[in-house]
């Protein structure tokens, strides 16, 4: 049966791994062969004439030397010939060799006893055997060597005519296929053999191909990602800055009523865009756990102060249980899964309690919520982890959601691996939890929690001269109405170059800086506020906002102490946030005052 291949390319490797099998193994049977029949004609010559044996095996000595500067040019350069030329030459060289072998033997049996013919033959079947065994690789020129060998002795005997000589010469036209059949058998294993490596390989090399183009995907996405989160939320900011803009104008109660409705579409359409983008930074693996030692109650006091007033407005009784345990986790990230599930909690609880609280699980904390709401039916509490899925929101009330949360919780518990469970019954309640692990010992070193943002306050930024970079033309102009409402002295640039050549020429002195990080040109928002405190001093307020959310943008802020907000911002947040800088570095220039004075009276004591 023949020997199936899935392709030509296979075929052809296959065969040029067969032909460098074979050439690495035929010399020393090459040699061998021509070696072996001058002993047995050293052995039983005498009395036979010499042109039964001479001419021969002068004939053998020259194919065995072309067989062998065949093989030692093969070596030397495999690619000067075709595979199926050098296989080509092997078979022809291996019949030569067979032929050489077969008239020789035969010439001699006729001038020999029959104990030197036994000799002979057995010399020759075991030659036949050698042969086989070690050219299974490529079966050409083994098999021309067996036939030719074997074939005119056989023939010798059958003409004899005495029954001995037709019984060796049946045994031979036995031992001649049965040779050729094994040397097959274990042809057929080693091409399989050849086929399994060059499929495995094949199949490493496609999967490193998919890989890779799995990792250029994934670097492709994680780029969109930066880009889609800035460049999206970059019309979002300005579409805020100028709906606050517009609630100062006049405007008859309808027109007032129908910018309520827009402010309120804009928000709804903003916190979609962070849902989809969470959702897609989680499935490409851009965010990044840093787990480390932290106090669990202070992931609890912080939900504490967001969602008390939030229930109580709806008119839920929240209570947060406090816990002393010490856990292992990312403090942002654990915050992002709390503030997902009270969310929910509360929206689908329309008159009861909610519950947060922890339970110690040997090594592991159970930090659960619990609520009295309205419950998930058994089999929807699969679904309910399915993006845009909303258990008893088949309307698609925007009021009640957009039904990504429980989607990123799922996600952001299996980047932390705190698994996460689900208890409910309809219109009893439901319980979310998160297992994080117990540590006793506390991080040291670890860096505090992530600072809160600052609450809104009405700071008097009257007379404050502003500087505002940023490349997008609509929120230059609308921030700089918004910060000429608040009674600032406004300047505005595109660029860090064009914020430096104003102050060079004098048309800007500043009391604070609000950047954009991307900036067009060379340099971002931080190059242009390092360059401003060097003309303004250290302690020159600044603000950084950016509508990148990766994890590169953070850490460049935090490297710098710098305070970054993400937009879009909401007014009330940017005011509030600019106060509180103005007050802290006014602070830092008392404190630095104080210094500078009370350090020549230490000098003198």
């Amino acid at each position: 049966m023949s020997i199936e291949f899935l392709s030509e390319e296979e075929r052809a490797v296959v065969k040029a791994e067969q032909i460098r099998a074979f050439f690495s193994e035929t010399n020393d049977q090459n040699l061998a062969g021509a070696l072996v029949l001058s002993l047995l004609v050293y052995v039983v010559h005498d009395g036979i004439p010499d042109w039964t044996w001479q001419p021969a095996l002068l004939a053998l000595y020259v194919v065995t030397l072309v067989r062998a500067w065949q093989v030692w040019r093969y070596r030397r350069a495999p690619g000067s010939r075709s595979t199926r030329e050098w296989g080509r030459s092997q078979a022809i060289g291996g019949g030569l060799a067979g032929v050489c072998w077969g008239l020789a033997n035969t010439a001699m049996l006729a001038h020999l006893p029959t104990e030197s013919q036994l000799v002979i033959l057995t010399v020759i079947t075991v030659a036949a055997s050698s042969n086989a065994s070690e050219g299974f690789s490529y079966m050409p020129p083994s098999r021309a060597y067996i036939v030719a060998s074997i074939g005119p002795p056989t023939v010798w005997l059958l003409t004899v005519g005495d029954r001995l000589h037709t019984i060796l010469a049946l045994m031979l036209l036995v031992f001649l296929p049965m040779t050729i059949w094994q040397a097959r058998k274990r042809n057929r294993i080693f091409i399989e053999a050849q086929q399994l490596r060059f499929r495995n390989e094949a199949m490493a090399k496609e999967l490193t191909t998919q890989r890779d183009v799995a990792e250029q995907a994934y670097h492709a996405k994680a780029r969109f990602l930066a880009a889609a989160s800035h460049d999206l939320r970059q019309p979002m900011q300005a579409l805020s800055i100028f709906h606050e803009l517009l609630r100062h104008e006049a405007q008859t109660p309808r027109g007032a009523e129908l910018l309520t409705h827009a402010r309120q579409s804009a928000e709804a359409m903003n916190a979609l865009l962070d849902a989809l983008l969470d959702v897609s930074k989680l499935d490409a693996n851009v965010i990044k756990a840093d787990c480390r030692p932290f106090p669990v109650q202070t992931v609890l006091a912080e939900m504490a102060r967001e969602f008390m007033p939030i229930a109580e407005h709806q008119g839920i009784r929240l209570r947060v249980m406090p816990c002393s345990a010490q856990i292992v986790s990312d403090p942002a990230l654990l915050g992002q899964v709390l503030r997902n599930l009270l969310s929910n909690a509360i929206r689908y609880t329309p008159a009861g309690r909610v519950l947060l609280g922890c339970r110690r699980r040997q090594d592991r904390l159970l930090i659960g919520v619990f609520d009295t709401g309205i419950g998930i039916a058994h089999e929807e509490q699969a679904a309910i982890f399915s993006e845009f899925y909303q258990a008893g929101n088949k309307a698609r009330d925007r009021q009640q959601g957009i039904g990504l949360g429980l989607s990123i919780v799922e996600r952001v518990a299996r980047l932390l691996d705190h698994p996460l469970s689900l208890r409910s019954e309809p219109g009893r309640g439901s319980c979310f939890a998160v297992s994080a692990p117990l540590t006793t010992a506390p991080d040291p070193a670890a860096t505090p929690l992530s600072k809160p943002e600052p609450a809104p306050a009405a700071g008097n930024l009257k007379g404050r001269r502003i500087l505002m970079i940023d490349d997008e033309e609509a929120i230059r102009t609308g921030m700089h109405a918004l910060l000429q409402g608040w009674g600032c002295e406004v300047t505005t640039a595109g660029s860090v170059a064009e914020a430096l050549a104003r102050i060079e020429r004098g048309q800007a002195t500043i009391d604070a800086v609000i950047s954009d990080m991307g900036l067009s040109g060379p340099g971002n928002g931080i190059d242009a506020i390092e360059a401003l405190r060097k003309r303004y001093g250290a302690h020159l307020p600044a603000l950084l906002v950016s509508g990148d959310t990766s994890q590169a943008a953070l850490r460049a802020a935090r490297e710098a102490n710098l305070v970054m907000l993400h937009k879009p911002i909401k007014p009330a947040r940017l005011r509030a946030a600019l106060s509180e800088v103005i007050a802290l570095n006014r602070d830092e220039d008392r404190r630095s005052g104080q210094a500078a004075v009370t350090a020549p009276a230490r000098a003198g004591d």
